[in-house]
């Protein structure tokens, strides 16, 4: 099926983040065997990309401007040609309602953002390996310098893996020491009030008590772990980087949001930023 005069395996990237798309391309520069033949970051210049280019893969996220990566699906679907390409979906939308959609619109595979971009070239080969060969029985990874299957399970994540992921970089952005026994209640606690259906879990009567009973320990001992990590982070951490997340001055140094506010504040950003565009 390769499509390419040069024998290689032609791939277009459409994503309405440039640096993100132009982040997949240098990923994929690595394989010898893979041709970036274009990038697109809306659905109207994807389709007309795909058209004209007739690539062998498309890596497509979901949300575009113009139009979005479902209504780049159901195009592709309606167009009577004989090649069609193979449509990896790459998107942070993890609702099960978007990845059924997409899947019966004809896309091979759907992850999710974010994703370790040094599988990603990986992934794509396995794939498209599959593809070619219709009625292949799924093998798990190859191994890009031999070639040899290995046969490993791939686990699909959740959205809670999703969502402990960027929860753990977000803490990480602004500093938040790793080692502190606070730690892994914070970070659980803003896991808990992104995925609430109900948005801000009260603190003191419901998310205190969860947290001590997933840890064994006393909503007290929770409540203080929690603020003494806020307070060492909000004190010697670095202003610049916590000004992305919350108003810091040197005022307020000394003076640091409650519990409520910091967990709230962070699980609002990763809200805004990953869930609900």
């Amino acid at each position: 099926m390769v499509s390419n005069v040069n024998g290689k395996i032609s791939i277009i990237i459409v994503d309405n983040n440039e640096d993100f798309a132009a982040e997949v391309e240098n990923s994929l520069k690595a394989i010898p065997e893979f041709d970036v033949t274009g990038k697109a970051y809306d659905g109207e210049t994807a389709l007309q990309l795909i058209a004209e280019k007739k690539p062998d893969i498309v890596i497509l996220e979901l949300v575009m401007p113009l139009k979005d990566g479902i209504a780049v699906l159901e195009e592709l679907r309606e167009r009577h040609e004989n090649q069609k390409p193979v449509i990896i979906v790459l998107t942070a939308i993890g609702n099960d309602k978007y990845i059924k959609k997409a899947l019966s619109l004809g896309a091979e595979y759907y992850i999710l953002k974010p994703f370790d971009m040094n599988l990603l070239p990986k992934r794509i080969m396995q794939i498209y390996s599959d593809y070619e060969q219709p009625g292949k029985p799924y093998i798990g990874n190859v191994n890009m310098e031999s070639g040899i299957p290995e046969v490993k399970a791939v686990k699909k994540q959740t959205l809670r893996e999703c969502v402990e992921i960027y929860v753990k970089k977000a803490l990480r952005d602004i500093d938040v020491p790793a080692h502190l026994s606070g730690y892994p209640y914070l970070q659980k606690a803003i896991v808990e009030n992104v995925l609430s259906d109900r948005g801000k879990i009260p603190i003191t009567k419901k998310l205190y008590p969860m947290i001590a009973e997933y840890f064994k320990t006393s909503p007290g001992k929770v409540e203080r772990g929690i603020r003494n990590a806020i307070q060492k982070v909000w004190q010697r951490g670095n202003p610049q980087k916590l000004g992305q997340y919350f108003t810091y001055t040197e005022d307020r140094k000394n003076v640091p949001p409650t519990n409520s506010e910091f967990i709230s504040t962070i699980a609002d950003r990763i809200k805004l930023t990953y869930l609900l565009k």
